[in-house]
């Protein structure tokens, strides 16, 4: 894993003294190894790629959740900087965060387009804590029942589930699926209103937003 000096600040700061730097980069490892068969050549596309960093930002941010899901920003060290180095927290506040599902109609680079997909994850991750409370014990003990213990099982269980080159789309479903194998489809309802909430609902396509959940939900 490479590691850089960040220049925001004289002297500069080196990246692998921020934790959530180096959870960041080091989930790439996971993400790139466990999509599409383990090729490691499966998150090529520009959406995909984006997603990447998504992913990557949301595990910074799981690892940083205590008992209150809390807003999240990432790297406010290496720039010493409270707005870190994202263009919003991470939150479940459509005020704090509008990102959506149709921000992707206007993005292009990996980093902006990963800010959708990881405050989608944040959302999901705050509505699994709120349904089955919170573990202090997640990083050591797997076996508990709580929502962040879910969501580290549903985050690595779907990333084998989806295609090569996944759209969000196709990551949704495979978050849906995982739930399905894993919980009997227990966490169903909480995931899509979760997904819905920022536009990657049931008849979301081609970055048109969608706010509808599955009958039932």
């Amino acid at each position: 894993m490479r590691m850089f000096l960040w220049d925001f600040t004289s002297p500069a700061r080196d990246g692998a003294i921020e934790n959530d730097i180096v959870i960041h980069e080091n989930t790439h490892g996971v993400t790139n190894r466990m999509t599409g068969g383990g090729t490691g050549r499966c998150l090529q596309t520009t959406e995909a790629g984006g997603m990447g960093e998504g992913w990557s930002d949301a595990m910074a941010d799981w690892n940083a959740q205590g008992a209150t899901t809390a807003d999240f920003v990432l790297g406010q060290w290496v720039t010493n900087n409270p707005a870190g180095i994202r263009s919003h927290p991470y939150s479940t506040s459509a005020t704090t965060n509008p990102l959506r599902y149709s921000s992707l109609k206007t993005l292009t680079e990996v980093h902006a387009i990963g800010e959708v997909w990881a405050n989608m994850l944040h959302n999901v991750y705050a509505s699994l804590v709120s349904a089955h409370g919170w573990s202090a014990t997640a990083r050591t003990n797997p076996d508990g029942t709580e929502g962040n213990i879910v969501f580290l099982h549903l985050f690595l269980d779907a990333l084998l589930l989806q295609p090569c080159n996944p759209t969000f789309i196709a990551a949704r479903n495979a978050w849906i699926q995982a739930d399905a194998n894993r919980y009997a489809g227990a966490n169903k309802c909480v995931l899509w209103h979760a997904f819905a909430s920022r536009g990657l609902g049931v008849n979301a396509a081609n970055h048109n937003d969608d706010s509808t959940v599955p009958a039932g939900c």
